[in-house]
């Protein structure tokens, strides 16, 4: 007997009336017949209806009962009865795949539903689960196609939760972020106050370097739980990469406010400060309108959130049951202690600086950052024999590394020595950046102390070309004019460091002899 598509939703009703007497007639019995005839006579139940009521006793024996076996005879007669009935086949394939873990006669019953009629959800979504379940025990195998079936079940239901939220998880580990991305905005327009979500949907844009519609999810998610930490932080390093500082400033102490002693979050507004430190450096010899944080208050609270950063980090890596998050922790501490040392270098603290490299090789004794760090603040200080050692240190450490290149050789030639060796160093460095003003002006300055007076000359005007307004340049090219018989441009050139730095007394000097 066929039963015809349009007749399901009348049909359904009567099956309801049906299913009760079935069911007393079941377990009124303790051997369940396939077969009622005495019900069917004594309710004069038509063979439609009788169909139906089996499919109904085998639906509950399905969920409700250990014993399967009376489920199954049921709805093995049942595709005989209605082999026609996509739904039929679906539940068959259902009893399979969830009580009787007969994956193979499961997928055989999916395929002849689909075959039926291909557009049947449900039965999509089974075919999707029961790929899921070999995939996980295949190492993967049959990936590809258990995709195309999760994007099948939501072409044919666009708000399919499940299949969106497995299809999502699945393309994000796949690197598939276009489909991973559509399931997810799915999933949003689904349960669009559900955080986690929208925080995968930042996670992909941020991947795919889409940055303003990852800050837009992520701000999705704080609006909907605004004392979220991780996205805070999350959201926070984003603005500071992208260069939003005061962006990032404002979520970081919004973070910190949630957690004062969140590590992610003190370093976060450490590193907001050290480059707010770059700022007030870069300007402070130019007009500019801008209020900017004042240094002393700016030390205090690199100090208070990198301080912060460090104490916490120690805390953790001191504890052996953190062992797992060590590394992780460690780099934390770094970053955080290094921050510190070059905020105190900005402003001209070198104790300050000294003392901070020094704990941070301690901890980390071929750290090449603090060793070329300490270097630095020793040749600031005049201590060049200490400076020199940490120096060639890092250039044994990386041998290409400019800066330590052109520090070095700009040592020698601030003391007349191995003016050769610093030459040569200079011009590895420039090899890497030639049209990098700082080390035009060291080699200018070489050529200078050895006495190549038209060659400094040359090299220290295209470094003033290349660096303009730079005080110390105009000084070392004046200084190259008067030797080389020119001191009128010499004056020219030290008045005009004069109005950078008016009160510095090496300029005055020069003018003034």
């Amino acid at each position: 007997m066929v039963i015809k598509k349009k007749n399901w939703t009348v049909l359904f009703l009567v099956s309801i009336f049906c299913l009760m007497a079935t069911r007393i007639a079941i377990f009124a019995q303790d051997v369940y017949p396939l077969e009622t005839p005495e019900l069917v006579t004594e309710n004069n139940v038509s063979d439609i209806s009788k169909t139906y009521s089996r499919m109904m006793a085998a639906v509950y024996l399905q969920r409700s009962t250990e014993d399967l076996t009376i489920s199954k005879q049921l709805y093995d007669q049942l595709v005989n009865d209605v082999e026609d009935s996509a739904f039929v086949w679906y539940k068959r394939a259902q009893l399979r795949y969830q009580r009787l873990q007969d994956i193979r006669g499961a997928e055989k019953d999916i395929e002849k539903a689909l075959e039926i009629d291909p557009s049947h959800v449900p039965a999509t979504w089974q075919l999707a689960q029961i790929l899921a379940h070999r995939a996980s025990y295949s190492g993967g195998r049959g990936i590809k196609k258990l995709v195309e079936t999760l994007k099948r079940v939501t072409e044919l239901d666009s708000d399919h939760f499940m299949a969106h939220r497995m299809l999502s998880d699945i393309s994000f580990q796949l690197q598939d972020f276009d489909t991973a991305e559509k399931s997810f905005k799915a999933l949003t327009r689904i349960v669009p106050f559900d955080p986690q979500y929208h925080k995968s949907l930042g996670d992909i844009y941020k991947k795919q370097k889409k940055i303003q519609e990852a800050i837009d999810a992520y701000q999705r998610v704080i609006k909907i739980k605004p004392n979220d930490l991780n996205v805070l932080n999350t959201v926070g390093y984003i603005y500071y990469d992208t260069g939003k500082i005061k962006q990032a400033q404002e979520t970081f102490m919004k973070a910190v406010e949630v957690e004062p002693n969140n590590v992610d979050a003190n370093i976060g507004l450490g590193l907001v400060l050290e480059n707010l430190a770059y700022e007030i450096q870069a300007l402070k010899n130019k007009e500019d309108n801008r209020e900017l944080i004042d240094p002393a208050t700016l030390i205090q609270d690199a100090e208070r959130y990198l301080g912060r950063a460090i104490f916490f980090s120690k805390e953790i890596l001191n504890n052996p049951k953190n062992d797992a998050q060590h590394a992780f922790y460690l780099e934390k501490m770094i970053t955080a202690q290094y921050a510190l040392a070059n905020v105190y270098i900005i402003f001209e603290k070198l104790e300050n600086a000294e003392d901070a490299f020094k704990q941070l090789l301690a901890e980390v004794p071929d750290h090449i950052g603090a060793t070329y760090g300490i270097g630095s603040v020793y040749q600031s200080m005049g201590n060049f024999e200490m400076a020199e050692t940490y120096l060639r240190k890092t250039l044994t450490m990386e041998p290409a590394h400019e800066i330590a290149l052109n520090a070095l050789g700009y040592l020698y030639a601030q003391q007349g020595i191995q003016l050769d060796e610093a030459e040569a160093l200079i011009k590895r460095a420039l090899k890497k950046s030639p049209t990098n003003g700082a080390y035009l002006d060291s080699l200018g300055w070489v050529f200078y102390k050895q006495g190549k007076f038209a060659e400094a000359v040359r090299t220290l005007e295209e470094a003033n070309q290349q660096a303009p307004n730079n005080a110390e340049i105009l000084m070392h090219l004046g200084d190259a004019y008067l030797k080389n018989g020119e001191p009128g441009k010499a004056q020219s050139v030290w008045e005009q460091a004069k109005t950078i730095e008016p009160d510095n007394e090496e300029i005055h000097e020069r003018l003034n002899q």
